[in-house]
């Protein structure tokens, strides 16, 4: 004999399944990530970083990861510093050592640039909450 479920308890069973792909969504949401800053191409004139950053967003927990050879440096500035690119003021941060991890650990406007390539390699990331 068919045994079919009242409309009280496939109601139930719908909304306990709506509540795991909810619960499942958040979770994956606050997954942390490594983020290499562009793509295969890593950090230099060969990708096309300003291009590459519009694709991710960033999030607070979420580590950014330059992969450089020793033609380049990576270095944190002001806006100020940025949008001038005068490398004669001082940078809040420099990188030289081919493999620099920062860590995202509030919502920020963060600005980088190669201090030799800064007219051709530069970055800005809105790291978002």
């Amino acid at each position: 004999m068919f045994n079919s479920l009242s409309c009280r308890e496939l109601m139930g069973k719908k909304f306990a399944l709506l509540v795991f792909i909810l619960s499942l969504s958040c979770a994956l949401a606050l997954v942390e990530m490594d983020i290499y800053v562009g793509g295969s191409k890593g950090w230099s004139l060969e990708s096309d970083v300003s291009a590459w950053a519009k694709s991710v967003k960033p999030g607070v927990g979420d580590t950014l990861v330059f992969r450089y050879t020793t033609e380049y440096d990576v270095q944190e500035l002001s806006q100020l510093v940025y949008r001038t690119c005068n490398t004669n003021l001082k940078p809040n941060q420099v990188y030289n050592d081919g493999y620099t991890v920062i860590q995202l650990t509030q919502p920020d406007d963060l600005y980088y640039i190669s201090g030799n390539h800064c007219k051709d390699l530069w970055l800005y990331v809105q790291v978002d909450p």
